[in-house]
């Protein structure tokens, strides 16, 4: 099959694990040849492979013991579910999984929380629904949330205001740079024309205006900002609630372990 993946091959192994009781895996070792069998060569024999695989299938789907994992509440982050062994994506939780007959063991750790594991038996043709159960592990965590002064909104909105305007400025004291680029070629002590066709005198008051605006409304629109960022990040704690200050719990899993330390400050 490595070699040479074929579904006449791929039929062989089905029934071969069919043979084992290995039901969910025959089942999939069908399902499979069907999608392979696609680019089989003749239609007569494509044909009879998807009726042995076919076959298979009926015969295979009501003897078939299905696994549904649920978890109770809120999917905590971080999440990770194994079942004998082998990896469930979380996005299969809730859904049905085709498994082998016999014992079904699942394991399910996240940080913060007590592992969780238990087994059950699954039979032919049998559906089970597991639960999985995650308790908050003492003292791993904390809720701090902090309020927003009124004040952080009123300056960081005047702020904006105040670059918006800085902006402006800017952009007024650009147009006039332009125009005396054309009219002067960037210099207006020598090249521009005789004060009769272009007086560059209110031209250049206004720039120096422009210039004095931008770096005032700026500098105050940046301090404003700022200040609201700062009252934002260190705002007083509205709400705390915490079952310790300080925390060291050491947890071990089949993937690994560690220590997390946690603490308020």
């Amino acid at each position: 099959m490595a070699l040479y993946p074929a579904a006449s091959t791929l039929l062989n192994i089905a029934r071969c694990y069919e043979h084992e009781g290995k039901l969910a895996l025959a089942w999939s070792a069908y399902q499979r040849a069907l999608v392979i069998n696609r680019e089989t060569q003749g239609e007569e024999r494509k044909k009879a492979l998807d009726d042995v695989a076919k076959k298979g299938l009926t015969d295979i789907e009501p003897r078939l013991p299905r696994l549904k994992i649920l978890i109770s509440g809120t999917t905590p982050s971080g999440l990770h579910v194994m079942q004998n062994g082998k990896d469930v994506p979380v996005a299969l939780l809730g859904t049905i999984i085709p498994v082998d007959p016999g014992q079904q063991s699942v394991f399910a750790e996240a940080p913060g929380f007590e592992p969780f594991t238990q087994s059950v038996t699954v039979a032919e043709g049998e559906l089970v629904e597991m639960t999985l159960t995650l308790e908050k592990r003492a003292g791993a965590e904390w809720t701090v949330t902090r309020g927003v002064p009124t004040w952080t909104w009123i300056s960081g909105g005047a702020g904006i205001l105040l670059l918006t305007g800085a902006a402006a400025f800017r952009i007024d004291q650009a147009f006039v740079e332009g125009r005396q680029l054309g009219i002067c070629g960037g210099d207006v002590e020598k090249h521009c024309p005789p004060k009769s066709v272009y007086d560059p005198t209110d031209d250049n008051r206004r720039k120096s205006r422009d210039s004095g605006f931008f770096m005032g409304f700026g500098m105050a629109g940046l301090a404003g900002v700022g200040a609201a960022v700062v009252g934002i990040v260190m705002g007083p704690p509205a709400r705390k609630s915490a079952t310790r200050t300080t925390a060291v719990v050491p947890w071990v899993g089949p993937t690994g372990g560690g220590v997390e330390v946690g603490g308020r400050f």
